[in-house]
């Protein structure tokens, strides 16, 4: 069912005082808020997040997957519900205890471009998490047979992260393009966002330029030598 050009879940409950309450998951949210865009800088959230993509969950569960205290699970599932991204999906009742579980509210978040500035001025634990994730990228190149020269580390690690700014902000744009509901499969929705990112890269000067300087930096290994020879 799609609802606001959003693929929507509708999940019934019923709670203890007999009330029903719907549920509506959006499949991507874009966070814009930097408030709610920190709390991704820390590593249990994204874990706990990760964990309700797919499969509620109660507090017992994720400290037993998490092999955290239950208490450190209920303090991170309070600020990312306050946050709007987890919602209590339903209680259940064993003997004389109830026990809330927990989704999260979109199948997939992504911290919006716009917010690179105000999260560059107040938010170091967040901007370490994307340097890291970066320097990740550089490295696992190696096991696509691509060799990274070390001269050129720091300014490849540059053109990664604009790289990486761009696209996201072509996404988020094809995303913010839809303006009326569709009744597609996933798959087809995805194939048509994923062509109008490209479209919009196409378009982008600046990802253009780092894709080729990355292109005259970066060495394909073995398999291109095959190529050539």
């Amino acid at each position: 069912m799609e609802f606001d050009g959003f693929l929507i879940s509708i999940h019934f409950y019923v709670a203890l005082q007999s009330r029903v309450v719907i549920y509506l998951r959006r499949d991507i949210t874009i966070i814009k808020d930097p408030d709610v865009a920190k709390l991704f800088a820390d590593g249990t959230r994204r874990q706990i997040l990760q964990s309700l993509r797919h499969h509620e969950m109660s507090t017992t569960d994720l400290a037993k997957a998490l092999d955290k205290s239950h208490s450190s699970i209920i303090h991170h599932l309070n600020l990312l519900k306050k946050a709007g991204l987890v919602e209590e999906s339903r209680l259940e009742k064993k003997r004389n205890l109830v026990q809330a579980y927990y989704r999260s509210t979109a199948r997939r978040f992504i911290i919006s471009y716009s917010l690179s500035d105000s999260l560059s001025r107040d938010a170091g634990e967040f901007l370490d998490w994307r340097r890291e994730m970066m320097s990740k990228t550089l490295e696992g190149l190696g096991y696509f047979d691509v060799e990274v020269p070390d001269k050129d580390r720091e300014r490849i690690l540059v053109l990664l992260e604009t790289c990486y700014m761009r696209e996201q902000k072509a996404f988020e744009e094809a995303i913010e393009q839809q303006v009326k509901p569709i009744n597609l499969e996933k798959p087809v929705r995805a194939a048509i966002i994923r062509i109008i990112t490209q479209l919009k890269l196409s378009r982008d000067e600046e990802h253009s330029k780092s894709i080729d300087e990355l292109g005259r930096l970066l060495r394909q290994g073995s398999t291109e030598k095959k190529e050539e020879a």
